[in-house]
């Protein structure tokens, strides 16, 4: 192992809207090389973003419980840099109000050498459903956990 972080937001959020991205209460873990001192990674507690300093190949992994107050369809995604990372975009229905659904991702992720990239989890505002677009509803998460490895 590399290093890694792992970090939650244990307490209920209610997100601001439907493009608002998690934030970060605590962090459970975090080797010295994913320190930002002299290390390869960059987040503050209470924080959405996880900043990669370095060029590597990283797996982040992702799960959480979420909600809305209103019925219909919630999403969640990884971004870099604001830009939605094909295959992490996880999906539920809420058919009741408040009911608790979970949903995880898990990805690979190859930053280059001499790059950076930020992270954030995000509310994906728009979902295709059998080719029609259908806007999200505004999450709650909670339990959210999102650990973050350098694998080479």
């Amino acid at each position: 192992m590399n290093g890694m972080i792992q970090a939650v937001q244990e307490a209920p959020e209610l997100l601001v809207s439907n493009t608002d991205a998690i934030k970060f209460a605590d962090i459970d873990l975090r080797t010295q090389s994913a320190n930002c001192f002299n290390g390869w990674l960059n987040h503050n507690e209470g924080t959405a973003q996880f900043t990669i300093l370095a060029g590597g190949i990283y797996e982040i992994d992702f799960n959480t419980n979420i909600t809305s107050a209103t019925t219909g369809v919630v999403g969640l995604a990884l971004f870099a840099d604001g830009v939605q990372i094909n295959g992490t975009e996880v999906d539920t229905t809420i058919a009741t109000a408040n009911n608790w659904e979970n949903m995880s991702f898990n990805k690979k992720l190859r930053v280059c050498t001499r790059g950076s990239v930020t992270l954030t989890v995000r509310s994906v505002p728009t979902i295709s459903i059998a080719g029609v677009s259908t806007a999200t509803q505004i999450p709650s998460v909670k339990n959210a956990n999102i650990s973050i490895e350098r694998l080479a």
